[in-house]
């Protein structure tokens, strides 16, 4: 019997939410990991090839530095990082906020069919619709986190999940910026620790498979420096390029804790409004071909 497509407004606990993530991913992988790398791939690709740049730079002012070329190399910030670190930093800063917008449109989506993987044209909808919201709510919220870290740790802890939750609620409920900031703190009321220990847990998940992927890039730094320590930059280029290559094919892993986020709103509006049964008495009566749930009996 085919296993019926999973629900999204749903009551859960941290147990079913982990569960019910890796259920998703397995009944929408190939749809789902389609659009990831249609919209995400190339900034991913960018994000390798600048930071195998940057790389190379730093490899050769080490080896500057073992043959005696004396501290001037490291003369300025600028020579140390240089144009590589700040294209670095902008794709990675494109691919995590496309990557967000991506999976969290693409439940959206989901839901409003019916427990239906959207098409790659849907979600490119509302990828155009959202980005500069999201990218400009990126930039915010990293600003925020940032200050409230360096104020102290326990406040950038209290806000981290509150975040967490103004994508999902901005994209679910088409909302603005300011909007959605403000309602993360209302949903989240009494359930705080639930949506804490749900992304402490999936963060770690995906922290152990990415040193998993960072194993071989260990292996090959550690040979790269015992076999190539006063070679040229450019001798070490292929091992960089598969370093960057394999750093950023590990960055895939980020769409389990974005899943889990996105199952954490569901699970708090259905807590505080019981939206799935709001929707579910809405649809009473109706029946949906494509949608694999049950018609309603009455």
């Amino acid at each position: 019997m085919q296993q019926q497509n999973i629900e999204l407004s749903k009551k859960r606990d941290l147990g079913e939410v982990v569960s019910d993530t890796f259920t998703f991913i397995k009944q929408n992988f190939k749809p789902l990991f389609k659009v990831v790398l249609t919209f995400c791939g190339l900034f991913m690709l960018a994000t390798a090839a600048a930071y195998a740049m940057q790389q190379l730079k730093t490899f050769e002012l080490q080896r500057e530095l073992f043959n005696g070329a004396g501290a001037q190399s490291f003369s300025s910030p600028l020579d140390r990082f240089g144009i590589e670190y700040l294209l670095s930093m902008l794709f990675m800063m494109l691919s995590y906020t496309l990557m967000t917008l991506t999976v969290l449109s693409y439940m959206a989506l989901y839901k409003q069919k019916g427990n239906v993987p959207p098409t790659t044209e849907e979600v490119w909808g509302y990828i155009k619709y959202y980005f500069l919201r999201v990218l400009g709510g990126t930039i915010l919220l990293s600003i925020l986190l940032i200050l409230a870290t360096a104020a102290c740790i326990i406040p950038g802890v209290y806000v981290y999940p509150i975040f967490g939750l103004v994508f999902p609620i901005m994209i679910m409920e088409n909302a603005s910026f300011t909007y959605a900031f403000n309602r993360s703190f209302t949903i989240i009321k009494e359930n705080w620790w639930l949506t804490f220990g749900t992304l402490f847990v999936m963060g770690l998940i995906t922290y152990v498979g990415y040193m998993i992927f960072s194993i071989p890039t260990i292996i090959i730094t550690v040979v790269n420096l015992f076999t190539h320590g006063t070679k040229t930059a450019a001798s070490s280029a292929p091992l960089l390029i598969v370093i960057s290559l394999i750093q950023q094919a590990g960055q895939i892993l980020y769409v389990l804790p974005l899943i889990a986020l996105g199952f954490c709103y569901y699970n708090l509006t259905e807590v505080k409004e019981g939206s799935g049964l709001i929707d579910r008495i809405n649809q009473f009566g109706t029946h949906n071909p494509d949608s694999n749930l049950p018609a309603e009996e009455y």
